[in-house]
Protein backbone atom coordinates (compact mmCIF):
# COMPACT_ATOMS: atom_id res chain seq x y z
CA UNK A 1 0.00 0.00 0.00
CA UNK A 2 0.99 3.62 -1.00
CA UNK A 3 1.42 5.51 2.80
CA UNK A 4 1.42 8.85 0.96
CA UNK A 5 -1.71 8.28 -0.33
CA UNK A 6 -3.31 6.80 2.87
CA UNK A 7 -2.21 10.24 5.00
CA UNK A 8 -3.76 12.35 1.69
CA UNK A 9 -6.99 10.15 2.49
CA UNK A 10 -6.81 11.25 6.16
CA UNK A 11 -5.96 14.57 5.33
CA UNK A 12 -9.28 14.78 3.07
CA UNK A 13 -11.34 12.94 5.43
CA UNK A 14 -10.45 15.44 8.36
CA UNK A 15 -10.83 18.10 5.78
CA UNK A 16 -14.37 17.01 4.77
CA UNK A 17 -15.28 16.00 8.31
CA UNK A 18 -14.48 20.01 9.59
CA UNK A 19 -16.19 21.70 6.44
CA UNK A 20 -18.80 19.15 7.05
CA UNK A 21 -19.50 20.14 10.72
CA UNK A 22 -18.77 24.03 10.45
CA UNK A 23 -20.51 24.41 7.26
CA UNK A 24 -23.91 22.46 7.93
CA UNK A 25 -24.27 23.69 11.45
CA UNK A 26 -24.26 27.56 9.63
CA UNK A 27 -26.40 27.32 6.56
CA UNK A 28 -28.70 23.67 7.43
CA UNK A 29 -28.57 22.65 10.64
CA UNK A 30 -28.77 26.13 13.04
CA UNK A 31 -31.20 27.80 10.89
CA UNK A 32 -33.93 24.71 10.67
CA UNK A 33 -33.58 24.33 14.60
CA UNK A 34 -33.55 27.87 15.18
CA UNK A 35 -36.56 28.44 17.04
CA UNK A 36 -37.66 31.59 15.70
CA UNK A 37 -38.37 29.86 12.28
CA UNK A 38 -41.51 28.07 11.63
CA UNK A 39 -41.50 24.40 11.12
CA UNK A 40 -42.58 21.22 10.94
CA UNK A 41 -44.05 20.22 14.73
CA UNK A 42 -41.23 17.52 14.85
CA UNK A 43 -38.81 20.38 15.22
CA UNK A 44 -40.89 21.82 18.18
CA UNK A 45 -39.70 19.26 20.42
CA UNK A 46 -36.34 19.93 22.43
CA UNK A 47 -35.45 16.17 22.17
CA UNK A 48 -36.02 16.13 18.21
CA UNK A 49 -33.83 19.08 17.76
CA UNK A 50 -30.76 17.68 19.90
CA UNK A 51 -31.30 14.39 17.95
CA UNK A 52 -30.95 15.69 14.67
CA UNK A 53 -28.32 18.51 15.67
CA UNK A 54 -26.52 14.54 17.02
CA UNK A 55 -26.56 12.82 14.14
CA UNK A 56 -25.64 15.24 11.70
CA UNK A 57 -22.41 15.78 13.86
CA UNK A 58 -21.90 12.39 14.31
CA UNK A 59 -21.47 11.76 10.61
CA UNK A 60 -18.32 14.29 10.82
CA UNK A 61 -17.58 11.85 13.98
CA UNK A 62 -17.48 8.96 11.77
CA UNK A 63 -15.58 10.43 9.28
CA UNK A 64 -12.94 11.16 11.41
CA UNK A 65 -12.85 7.61 12.87
CA UNK A 66 -12.31 6.59 9.51
CA UNK A 67 -9.51 9.19 8.88
CA UNK A 68 -7.51 7.87 11.84
CA UNK A 69 -8.21 3.74 10.49
CA UNK A 70 -6.35 5.50 7.17
CA UNK A 71 -3.48 7.05 8.72
CA UNK A 72 -2.80 3.79 10.82
CA UNK A 73 -2.81 1.20 8.37
CA UNK A 74 -0.64 3.78 6.47
CA UNK A 75 1.74 3.66 9.46
CA UNK A 76 1.98 0.28 10.65
CA UNK A 77 3.18 -2.48 8.03
CA UNK A 78 -0.54 -3.82 6.95
CA UNK A 79 -1.42 -6.96 7.79
CA UNK A 80 -3.92 -9.15 6.51
CA UNK A 81 -6.67 -6.78 7.25
CA UNK A 82 -4.91 -3.51 5.75
CA UNK A 83 -5.88 -3.38 2.22
CA UNK A 84 -9.54 -4.43 3.10
CA UNK A 85 -10.17 -1.96 5.50
CA UNK A 86 -8.59 0.92 3.14
CA UNK A 87 -10.94 -0.45 0.28
CA UNK A 88 -14.22 -0.40 2.24
CA UNK A 89 -13.43 3.01 3.01
CA UNK A 90 -12.36 4.08 0.21
CA UNK A 91 -15.62 2.58 -1.55
CA UNK A 92 -17.90 4.04 1.40
CA UNK A 93 -16.44 7.62 0.64
CA UNK A 94 -17.58 6.92 -2.94
CA UNK A 95 -20.61 5.44 -2.65
CA UNK A 96 -21.59 8.70 -0.22
CA UNK A 97 -20.15 10.83 -3.32
CA UNK A 98 -22.64 8.89 -5.70
CA UNK A 99 -25.39 9.55 -3.14
CA UNK A 100 -24.53 13.22 -2.99
CA UNK A 101 -24.08 13.93 -6.82
CA UNK A 102 -27.24 12.07 -7.51
CA UNK A 103 -29.67 13.60 -4.73
CA UNK A 104 -28.49 16.97 -5.47
CA UNK A 105 -27.96 16.54 -9.13
CA UNK A 106 -24.68 17.60 -8.69
CA UNK A 107 -25.20 20.92 -6.49
CA UNK A 108 -23.66 19.19 -3.21
CA UNK A 109 -20.81 20.91 -2.49
CA UNK A 110 -19.08 18.31 -0.77
CA UNK A 111 -18.79 15.53 -3.44
CA UNK A 112 -15.78 16.28 -5.06
CA UNK A 113 -13.77 15.86 -1.80
CA UNK A 114 -15.79 12.99 -0.98
CA UNK A 115 -15.06 11.43 -3.77
CA UNK A 116 -10.82 12.54 -4.06
CA UNK A 117 -11.37 10.59 -0.28
CA UNK A 118 -12.11 7.41 -1.47
CA UNK A 119 -10.09 7.80 -4.49
CA UNK A 120 -6.64 8.50 -2.43
CA UNK A 121 -7.67 5.55 -0.37
CA UNK A 122 -8.10 3.33 -3.25
CA UNK A 123 -5.05 4.19 -5.36
CA UNK A 124 -3.52 3.80 -1.79
CA UNK A 125 -4.81 0.34 -1.82
CA UNK A 126 -3.88 -0.77 -4.85
CA UNK A 127 0.03 0.35 -4.74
Amino acid sequence: MHATLLYTAAALAVGVAIVHSVLGERRLIGPILDAASPGPAVLRSSLSRRILRFAWHVTSLAWLAQAAVLAIVATFPSGAQGRPTVVVTGVSFLVIAAIAVAISRGRHVGWPLLAAVGVAALAGALM
